[in-house]
């Protein structure tokens, strides 16, 4: 089906090949980080960030601050200003410390690495807008065996002598990791975002031709090929997204997120994959309600009597309704204010992935959930069944929509075992693979002369909505069921 591809369309792809190439293999040059710091005698300590250094590799980092206007944290007060670094072994005994109230002094000799903070020289570089500069270089050591996370804090233990609020200080600190290397948790994510979008860019060259030769075919198109259409377009979309951030984190150190833009394209991807994922979510669960197989059409109308089951195939059954519509926005939106919630975690020390906190263990709840609703629907439907080819084809994908649901729940809960600095890529990465390849399967399956096409109203294509006189009803081009 290669040949009846325009020459054009070919040298296009090959263009946008080579770009996302570029864009893949591109390296960073560091993590920038920023924000404001207020120690007194009650918070001696603030954390600034954390990054992660790939093993056998030296980082660097570079911090500068300042104070606004005329004000001066050096206020003639006694003052003791470091920037301490603790490697990932270092940063548990901090925090066990720290949650048994000793004192700055002892949290402090626990770091990895500590340098004091002065006033810039006379003959440095300074602002004349602000207050006080001050400036700090350092090379990390290098880890032989593994990658290691390093987190940063700063601190004034001399606060705790006395009632201190001295003035606030702005910071901006880049990470580098080796010679212009990403941080180790992305290791290898712009490769793989890379693969796999060539992977669904060529699969889109075989899904137009398929939908194509179906329309001639028939003069119509199945919804569901229509929905999971949306779903591919959506991940496609993500992965773009996704790797356009990297790219961006590679020229300036700070990516495309809320915190640095408005053009957020690195939550626009999670956003664009959860609703890929909640399509593909919601077709299986009408599939197994009976949705486009011709065998169980009365098991809707007889289930309408059996309670609550009845009202779930009322809905799943009939997904071109407004009430599965209705249900489907209501869990889109549920999703979107928890991906949102979950946000204001991305730099948080406890976490090493999009999913390590409540909202995300909340989004893993709810497609735990969606497989319960599955299961009932393929058993409903199994039970209901004259047709032992369809209760056979049900039986199979039961087991497969099963691992599709689950399996991405069990990749995060598995990670909990992994160290902190692989967490981030293998559920990113699994993520990504996951989703694109059941988009794939599902999609030929649908396009192809499958077993599922032989026993589902898309083998009838063509005759569902004509009128006896041979035309289309209504001139229908979309078959719904």
């Amino acid at each position: 089906f290669f040949s009846v591809v325009p020459r054009n369309m070919i040298s296009t792809m090959k263009g946008c090949i080579l770009l996302l190439l570029c864009m893949a293999i591109l390296p960073a040059n560091s993590k920038v980080v920023s924000g404001l710091i207020e120690l007194s005698s009650v918070y001696t300590e603030s954390y600034i960030s954390k990054f992660s250094f790939s093993h056998q590799t030296p980082g660097y980092i570079a911090g500068r601050f300042y104070t606004t206007g005329g004000t001066k944290y050096f206020d003639g007060q006694g003052h003791d200003l470091t920037f301490s670094l603790y490697d990932d072994e270092a940063w548990v005994r901090f925090h066990d410390a720290f949650q048994k109230g000793t004192l700055c002094l002892q949290r402090r000799a626990m770091a990895t690495w500590t340098t004091r903070i002065q006033p810039a020289k006379l003959e440095d570089a300074h602002n004349p807008d602000h207050g006080e500069d001050f400036y700090f270089e350092v090379e990390v050591p290098t880890r032989e065996h593994r990658a290691h996370y390093w987190y940063a804090v700063m601190m004034d233990c001399h606060l705790e002598q006395y009632d201190a609020h001295p003035a606030p200080i702005v910071y901006e600190i880049e990470f580098f990791n080796g010679n212009s290397h990403l941080p180790a948790d992305e290791d290898g994510l712009p490769m793989v975002c890379f693969a796999v979008l060539i992977g669904l860019s060529m699969f889109g060259v075989l899904f137009t031709y398929l939908v194509s030769k179906q329309w001639k075919l028939t003069g119509q198109i199945h919804l569901i090929v229509l929905l999971f259409g949306l779903a591919y377009v959506a991940q496609t979309a993500s992965i773009a997204c996704e790797l356009y951030h990297l790219h961006t984190y590679s020229l300036d150190g700070r990516g495309l997120r809320f915190r640095h833009t408005w053009l957020a394209l690195d939550f626009a991807a999670d956003l664009l994959q959860g609703i890929s994922e909640l399509i593909i979510s919601f077709v299986l669960i009408c599939m197994a309600f009976g949705w486009t197989l011709t065998a169980p059409v009365s098991l809707i109308a007889g289930a309408r009597q059996s309670g609550i089951m009845g009202g779930l195939a009322e809905i799943f059954g009939r997904p071109a309704d407004l009430g599965a519509f209705l249900v489907f926005a209501s869990i889109l939106f549920v999703q979107v204010i928890l991906q949102i919630l979950g946000r204001q975690y991305e730099d948080d020390f406890t976490q090493f992935h999009d999913y390590e906190h409540a909202p995300g263990y909340t989004l893993m709840a709810m497609r735990v959930f969606l497989c319960l609703a599955f299961w009932l629907g393929t058993m409903t439907t199994i039970r209901g069944s004259r047709d032992a080819n369809v209760a056979g084809f049900l039986g199979r994908l039961t087991l497969l929509g099963t691992t599709w649901f689950l399996a991405f729940p069990v990749l995060v809960v598995c990670t909990a075992f992994l160290p902190p600095y692989n967490r981030h890529s293998v559920v990113t990465s699994g993520a990504i693979t996951m989703q694109s390849f059941a988009l794939c399967l599902f999609l030929y399956m649908f396009l192809s002369r499958s077993e599922y096409y032989k026993i589902s109203s898309l083998s009838k294509m063509g005759t569902l909505f004509q009128t006896n006189s041979g035309g289309m009803a209504h001139g229908k081009k979309l078959a719904t069921d």
